[in-house]
């Protein structure tokens, strides 16, 4: 139970926090009330959420009581982070902001004044968390990912315990909901605690959210099936709502504390049930009650800026200052000799040991807790230089057998881990399971296979909550791969352009060292989707991502095993990065030697001197596994119809938004014509939608003579190879256009181009006849072979 003096310095802490906030979204100038406030003083546009910053505060000072009780390691992960004033206010407090920014917010009032003058000014401090503000690792703007997050930094470190608020509004997120299941994965024996609070403060922007409205009852039987112990704080009740927040606290870490004493003397623990709290505090607490008739504190108006018009309105300005002095903030510091703030005594007990405070808190920023993967030989896993060139094989199991090995050498480390939407078998990655098993915590039945409670895979049907975990595990400095189908990647999408925000923002910020990469493993490929039919065929994640910075996101299209191997170690090896892997996991042939695709990885193109003709006439070029079958395949076709016509087959394996293969062929285009020629026609081949190579080659100046082939939403439930004729990627759509591209420059006749271009057409309509009568690809397509 917490002291008499305990309950007055967290008043006091949340009174200091809850003044700053409210300076920060109101004042230009005057910002520490030295005189009652004058129009001036007011900022000429009022930005920011004061809704949630006292719940915010609150919960920090809470915090900051148990840190100093049992000396652990937390991060506070603010899930309505767009209440970043309260988490600022608190940052400032602690002396987080003047450790990392001693010039501009020194702790004097002179820092204070920084960052109220410059919260939500041009150039200054964002109004939602973010990367440039110690000890957060995720930005808040977007809803729903705080507790997934939550739970991946809470992995593989035992001693963290990872305090997550979560808004009720949040808490009706998708994400959000998917989150609450991660307590069947996370092993207490081995890693950290999250502690979810539940913040309930009733409202949303406009209207009441859905768990504002429910009972105490009702509340604990929601989460209670949900396998939480439930201790419910309301400020309505009687007992002081601090001390009730203390003792739920308290209670909190016992619970922590019990399950993993339990887990870590070698009992098996099934069904933890880890606490959460559920905090009823008023929406605006401790604001303006009333104001121009309407109800504030407590209702959805004060979910934004509050009385709006203090810069003109004398008395929106009149209750302005007097919601300042209630804070009474000028008994609660002042200033030394040497220009310093000096907090109250109170205060200042409540704030822990530098290396401690959770602006402090090393996992949030990278550096010397990244430790490299020890890497698998690829020389033991490749195909070897015997395997005859177009022999069949599957990249992803390639992948997973690296994955195996990396598990195996990295046992000790324990600094690796898969996040795979219930799909590491069906994707091929099963080879995994010879090193490790699906982390599973609840009960095992004899006859499930590969579970176990410190598997490394984590698996669960919710792309959300994985990538989120991925997140957590990966910006606290550890290595993580998120394999999907690629159809349903688009679910994760803004997920991804927040995580490459993030790491973007944080490339600026000093104190913020590269972390390991994110890898998103697409399988299941558009083109072997082809008996789930056209719900299933969707390359849009890939076209999304290349939209970002090229320092950040790279994609990767390793054409074989080998090829998959390599850009499996590159990705592995590269940091502050989002990558996006499409390897396909049926039988495909493999064309490189592993020192050949060596070779490719590190320029991300490549022209096949063992596929090519010397002063081609003609070039083709493939971006994608089952796009570059196709175009082998058409290879051979048009050298038997045309033994004459010279053809360079070019292969692709690295985008980027700046363009094609590695950085200096998108900044510097005219260096493509090494491998495009200067003149010559371009067929391009491509896994995804052919705007997307459209649009990375825009300033390419031979992208005139470039036809680019790819899918064009055309699909169905149908045979493999019919998937490549309806989107016109296919054999014979290949050696359409390379017969016409060799006409136009004069190198064959009209004669030959009609021939050629009949035959083919003639082709693709026996082929569709004898799908409709075998409902089979004809084994002249199912048994083709590779031959030069």
């Amino acid at each position: 139970m917490a002291s008499k003096k305990e309950l007055s310095a967290l008043k006091k802490m949340v009174r200091a926090s809850n003044f700053l906030s409210v300076a920060q979204i109101y004042l230009k100038q005057n910002v520490l009330l030295k005189r009652p406030l004058q129009h001036d003083d007011i900022k000429p546009r009022l930005l920011g959420h004061w809704g949630t910053c006292p719940g915010i505060a609150f919960v920090y000072a809470h915090i900051n009581r148990l840190i100093c009780q049992h000396q652990r390691p937390f991060l506070y992960l603010v899930g309505p982070g767009h209440g970043f004033p309260a988490v600022q206010a608190n940052l400032f407090i602690e002396g987080s902001l003047s450790h990392f920014y001693p010039n501009t917010i020194p702790y004097s009032e002179a820092g204070m004044r920084n960052i109220c003058e410059k919260f939500s000014a041009a150039y200054g401090y964002p109004s939602h968390a973010n990367p440039e503000a110690p000890g957060q690792i995720l930005e808040g703007g977007e809803l729903g990912y705080s507790l997934a997050v939550g739970w991946g930094a809470a992995l593989d470190n035992p001693d963290l315990i990872n305090v997550v608020l979560v808004g009720d509004g949040e808490s009706e997120t998708g994400p959000l909901a998917a989150s609450w299941y991660a307590n069947r994965l996370v092993n207490p024996a081995t890693c950290g605690a999250v502690l979810p609070i539940l913040h309930i403060n009733g409202y949303k922007i406009s209207g009441p959210t859905r768990l504002g409205r429910m009972d105490d009852d009702e509340i604990r039987m929601e989460f209670t099936g949900l396998g939480y112990e439930v201790l419910i704080v309301d400020d309505q009740r009687k007992e002081d709502v601090y001390a009730q927040m203390a003792d739920a606290m308290d209670r909190a870490m016992e619970a922590i504390d019990e399950i993993q004493t339990r887990a870590r003397s070698g009992e098996d623990v099934s069904k933890p049930r880890w606490p959460l709290i559920a905090m009823r505090t008023a929406k605006g607490w401790t604001g303006i009650k009333e104001a121009d008739g309407k109800k504030l504190e407590g209702n959805c108006d004060s979910h934004q800026v509050i009385i709006n018009q203090a810069a003109s309105n004398p008395q929106h300005l009149s209750l302005l200052n007097q919601w300042l002095e209630s804070y009474q903030f000028d008994d609660l510091y002042k200033i030394t000799n040497e220009g310093e703030v000096k907090f109250d005594k109170e205060i200042r007990s409540l704030i822990p040991p530098e290396h401690l405070r959770i602006g402090r808190q090393i996992l949030s920023y990278g550096g010397e807790i990244v430790r490299p993967l020890n890497k698998p030989d690829l020389r033991q896993l490749s195909y070897g230089p015997e395997t005859p060139r177009g022999q069949r094989g599957v990249s992803m199991n390639k992948m997973g057998e690296w994955m195996r090995d990396a598990f195996r050498l990295n046992a000790k480390q324990r600094n690796l881990r898969i996040f795979s939407p219930d799909e590491t078998y069906s994707n091929q990655l099963q080879a995994v399971f010879e090193e490790t098993d699906r982390a599973w915590q609840w009960p095992i039945e004899p006859w499930d296979q590969d579970m176990a409670r410190d598997g490394r895979v984590m698996e669960l049907l919710s792309e959300n909550l994985l990538f989120g975990m991925l997140h957590g595990y990966t910006v606290t400095g550890r290595h993580g791969m998120f394999p999907t189908y690629e159809a349903f990647a688009q679910v994760v999408s803004s997920m991804c352009d927040q995580y490459c925000k993030y790491v973007y923002a944080s490339q600026g910020v000093p104190f913020r060292k590269p972390v390991p990469a994110c890898n998103v493993v697409l399988s299941s490929l558009l083109e072997r989707q082809d008996h789930n039919g056209y719900s299933h065929q969707n390359p849009s994640l890939l076209g999304a991502m290349l939209e970002k910075h090229p320092t950040i996101i790279s994609a990767y299209l390793p054409a074989d095993g080998n090829s998959t191997l390599c850009y499996t170690e590159k990705a592995f090896d590269d940091r502050d990065k989002l990558n996006v892997i499409v390897a396909g996991k049926k039988t495909l042939p493999q064309w490189l030697t592993l020192e050949e695709a060596r070779r490719q990885s590190e320029e991300g193109i490549m022209i096949w001197d063992f596929a090519s003709d010397e002063e081609p006439d003609v070039v083709l070029a493939s971006c994608g596994d089952y796009v570059t079958q196709e175009c082998m395949a058409a290879l051979v076709i048009i050298r038997q119809l045309l033994p004459e016509l010279r053809i360079r087959f070019v292969n692709i394996s690295e985008l980027t938004s700046d363009g094609i293969g590695s950085l200096k062929y998108g900044r510097k285009p005219k260096l493509l014509d090494q491998f495009f020629t200067s003149d010559k026609g371009v067929v391009i081949n491509y896994h995804g939608y052919p705007n997307t190579i459209h649009k990375l080659l825009f300033n390419y100046p031979g992208i005139k003579r470039c036809r680019v082939k790819g899918y064009v939403e055309e699909g169905s439930t149908t045979t493999p190879f019919d998937m490549g004729v309806r989107n016109g990627t296919s054999r014979y759509h290949l050696v359409v256009d390379m017969a016409y591209k060799a006409f136009q420059q004069g190198v064959i006749t009209d004669a030959q181009h009609i021939e050629i271009t009949t035959d083919m057409l003639q082709r693709l309509v026996d082929h569709r006849s004898y799908i409709k009568a075998h409902g089979v690809d004809p084994q002249e397509i199912t048994d083709w072979v590779w031959s030069r």
